[in-house]
């Protein structure tokens, strides 16, 4: 049977006065958030676990607010929908987050005037078995390393996306639009969201990496495989990852929360094809 080592960082950057991004590690099984020494290591199975990552927007209009009021949302369904025992019922929580959390930011908008205009990404996953499922809204992301390659799971659901998935640029190309990090969804900006849902099936020795931007801005997806493939030990690896892209000028917050899959009676197997599905669904 597969378990997991998990860990997670977040660092403010270079530029910014305050960290509007957060993490999320829930086991459902023991009802623990954080990340304590003996609770990091868990096997791959039933309740299961949760990571997510968003990214606060809005500065004055408090993203950080929005990016905690998300989380807890997250937190909040994933517990009562526990124990995770199927991928159907793992996507209709994560569904559920989004539309939770959602409305949620907004109604906290409306009580606090001040703070119309704040939103969040939100990327977050469920293990529970060897196929993970995975939600996103916005632009954060979900990676998975496999041997010597890494594989971008979600797409960013901003300008940039929209015109790599149309076809009019190709992704090496992405960098050199102005408005690439415009979004086209978020949480808690508009009534309905358009959420993304992602399937992917995990084995010996794959990383599963969630990050806000503040990772994949200064540091494109050659430089992010090289330092993951430095490391095995997720807690290394997160803080490789945090300190090269803040090394990079840190424009912005920065947050890595890295799943590593092991299974100590297997050998590796780094030539097979990483197979996910994506799909569209609305809260």
């Amino acid at each position: 049977m597969l378990r997991f080592e998990v860990f997670a960082r977040t660092e403010v950057g270079c530029a910014r006065e305050r960290n509007e991004d957060s993490f999320l590690v829930l086991h459902l099984g023991t009802g623990e958030s954080g990340l304590r020494p003996e609770a990091r290591i868990a096997p791959l199975e039933a309740p299961g676990t949760v990571i997510g990552v968003c990214d606060g927007m809005g500065g004055a209009a408090a993203g950080d607010v929005a990016s905690r009021l998300a989380l807890h949302s997250l937190d909040q369904v994933m517990r009562s929908h526990a124990p995770i025992g199927a991928m159907e019922s793992a996507e209709a929580a994560l569904l559920q987050a989004v539309s939770v959390a959602n409305r949620t930011i907004l109604d906290h908008a409306k009580v606090h005037p001040e703070k119309r205009g704040m939103g969040t990404t939100m990327t977050a996953a469920v293990l529970f078995s060897d196929e993970v499922a995975i939600v996103q809204v916005g632009d954060s992301r979900a990676y998975l390393k496999r041997g010597g390659t890494l594989q971008q799971l979600t797409m960013d659901q901003n300008v940039v996306g929209q015109m790599i998935a149309s076809g009019r640029i190709a992704p090496h190309e992405a960098r050199n639009v102005k408005q690439r990090n415009m979004l086209l969804e978020a949480i808690g900006v508009q009534e309905r969201v358009g959420p993304d849902l992602v399937r992917v099936r995990v084995q010996h020795g794959d990383m599963l990496m969630l990050c806000s931007d503040g990772l994949t801005g200064p540091l494109d997806d050659p430089r992010v495989l090289e330092l993951m493939m430095q490391h095995e030990d997720p807690v290394r690896v997160c803080r490789s990852l945090t300190e090269a892209a803040c090394a990079a000028g840190g424009p912005d917050n920065v947050t890595v929360v890295i799943a590593r899959f092991v299974d100590d009676g297997s050998p590796y197997s780094v030539e097979s094809t990483i197979a996910f599905s994506r799909r569209n669904a609305v809260a």
